[in-house]
């Protein structure tokens, strides 16, 4: 039950909906047990003859005042006439049932805009902590299961949120009142018909318990199927250029009977909980009609009371039959929220907790003292020391594996190091704060990722704020070698980039990165292994560009190509996670060590 109110706490900024809708959920069932109450007058006005005389005012005793009600019900059809005191109730049936409906929608309409609100607050807060995550959560966390947490388990909640609450608010409500208009009646056929009540809830109780666990490990299940299509979508080419698709196939088949066995099972248990409340109630109906006849035929009940407490009986099983359904659709989306739950619980990176000073800009450059960074597995860079002066152009060289990338991410501020520190100027990376540190650096990774959206949005994104100019725009793409094939769109910058920007080559998209990261006009460019889609003229064109930036620019290069940092000021040589060289290139080649070999293999 805690983890319901833990859902319905989404919904605290709309919680006058929920004021609103309570009333208005009262005054339903207050006119829709006075609508049904009033067959008693019709049944009376039909079949009864006379009634007994009784006192006023009656005593605190129900018996007495039912026969007072009758009594004056008696003397006002004798009074108007029988046709005439059916027009007057028909009358009252009617305003009741418009009210009842009235009070319904006004409930409906209100409780919809709380339990939606509750799904979108939910989906807010899920994306708003993703973005807060650091880079580590989604490099360790398989992508396909974030995406099923994302969308599946929200989808789950939405389903079982969207009247479900509304159920397990108005049903309790309209079941209470419903046995206080049965107890009235008779309180010895109600006592019998709440035998049902302590059964039905055991069962439920029982079958909870199984829907909770099972839904679970469905869950689990689809996990594995998003992450198999996941993978599939991401790495197409590389299944059919290699003939994978009939493995793909069968391992998402494989997975998909898995969980489609999983949910099967799940269903057959949910739908338990309908038809055995059903025959419970159909027995229980049989002892009342059986001890309602008894005591019409004694004299110890009316039938006009009999028949009218059959029939809010009837409806007492309505609210009791969809009341169970909800509290069975709440178990999935209690094991869904609990799972989304352990995500939210993941600790935000370090920067979105921290208050920290702003920095306006990099005076003297940037200086790494005995970094070590590992992962919780692995060491992956140690006791690292380098300088990266202002306007300087540095790289960083060294075989696939050696903390290249790395380096250059913990030196961007995306992962604190394990110990040592990295210091801007004269402050530490630490009490700064990352997103005005980061306002200075251009980045251009290895993937040159896009996004859908046009051109003009790729190029200018993170720097909307500052409005869009579209001088600089081509002045960035003409440095990036682009401007040509931009040029020769049809729509030119707001052409549509597609999903993944995959309307455009490797190249392509590499050289659009790039135009994003120098329209930011950084003052620490850094560009990992930027150049590695281009063909050669290109890959010249760009270094030739580059080679002309003011000295206002820092530059940082990640390379395994040694041809493209062989004019850098600075060479670093990594392997193994350490700094095993450094120079200009043509120190490193007269060390005749790792670099002069890389070098050698591949003039060769």
């Amino acid at each position: 039950m805690q983890t319901v109110f833990r859902i319905l706490a989404y919904g605290r900024p709309v919680a006058s909906r929920l004021a609103i809708a309570l009333p208005a959920f009262l005054l339903f069932n207050l006119f829709n047990v006075f609508s049904l109450a009033l067959l008693i007058p019709f049944l009376e006005i039909l079949f009864a003859q006379a009634a007994d005389p009784a006192p006023y005012p009656p005593t605190f005793s129900p018996e007495l005042w039912k026969k007072y009600l009758f009594y004056q019900l008696y003397l006002f059809r004798s009074e108007v006439g029988p046709l005439q005191a059916l027009l007057y109730f028909s009358i009252a049936i009617a305003i009741a049932i418009f009210l009842k409906n009235a009070f319904r929608y006004l409930a409906s309409w209100h409780m919809s805009y709380f339990e939606n609100t509750i799904v979108q607050n939910l989906r807010n807060r899920l994306f708003t902590h993703l973005t807060m995550l650091p880079l580590g959560f989604f490099i360790r966390n398989k992508k396909g299961r974030l995406l099923n947490l994302a969308t599946q388990d929200v989808q789950i909640i939405q389903e079982a949120t969207i009247g479900t609450i509304y159920n397990l608010i108005n049903d309790p409500l309209t079941m209470l009142f419903y046995l206080g208009a049965m107890t009235i009646l008779s309180w010895r056929l109600t006592l019998l018909s709440l035998v049902i009540l302590p059964i039905t809830g055991w069962m439920i109780n029982r079958l909870a318990r199984t829907l909770r666990r099972r839904a679970h490990q469905g869950q689990q299940r689809m996990d594995q199927v998003v992450g198999i299509l996941d993978e599939y979508l991401t790495g197409v080419r590389t299944v059919k250029a290699f003939g994978g698709e009939a493995r793909e196939r069968e391992r998402f088949l494989h997975a998909n009977a898995q969980y489609t066995r999983f949910m099967t099972a799940l269903r057959r248990r949910m739908e338990l909980a309908s038809p055995l409340t059903e025959v419970l109630s159909v027995l229980v109906v049989l002892g009342l009609l059986y001890y309602g006849t008894f005591s019409v035929l004694q004299g110890m009940l009316k039938a006009s009371e009999f028949i009218t407490f059959i029939a809010i009986f009837g409806q007492f099983l309505s609210p009791m039959k969809t009341f169970n359904q909800a509290v069975s659709r709440l178990q999935k989306a209690v094991v869904s929220f609990r799972r989304i739950e352990g995500l939210l619980r993941q600790p935000h990176s370090e920067e979105y907790t921290r208050v920290a000073l702003p920095i306006q800009g990099i005076q003297r450059g940037i200086r790494l003292e005995s970094v070590s960074f590992r992962y919780a597995d692995r060491e992956v860079l140690r006791d690292i020391s380098m300088e990266i002066p202002v306007g300087s152009r540095v790289a960083l060289v060294g075989p696939s594996g050696s903390g290249k990338t790395t380096l250059a991410d913990i030196i961007a501020g995306f992962y604190p190091p394990t110990s040592g520190e990295i210091w801007i100027d004269d402050k530490p990376l630490r009490e700064i704060d990352p997103q005005s540190y980061r306002r200075l650096l251009g980045i251009v990774p290895q993937d040159g990722m896009l996004f859908h959206a046009t051109l003009l949005e790729n190029i200018t994104y993170g720097r909307e704020e500052e409005g869009i100019q579209e001088e600089r725009v081509w002045a960035a793409l003409e440095m990036a070698q682009a401007r040509q094939f931009v040029e020769e769109l049809p729509q030119g910058l707001y052409t549509l980039v597609g999903e993944r920007g995959l309307r455009f080559s490797g190249g392509q998209r590499q050289r659009l990165a790039l135009a994003r990261a120098l329209y930011r006009e950084p003052q620490l460019l850094i560009l990992d292994e930027a150049t590695s889609a281009l063909d050669s003229e290109s890959e010249a064109r760009i270094h030739e560009a580059l080679s002309r930036l003011p000295r206002t620019y820092t530059l940082l290069l990640i390379a395994h190509r040694l041809s493209t940092v062989r004019h850098a000021d600075w060479i670093y040589v990594l392997e193994n996670g350490r700094i095993v060289e450094e120079g200009t290139h043509e120190q490193l080649l007269n060390y005749n060590g790792l670099y002069a070999r890389l070098y050698r293999l591949q003039v060769a």
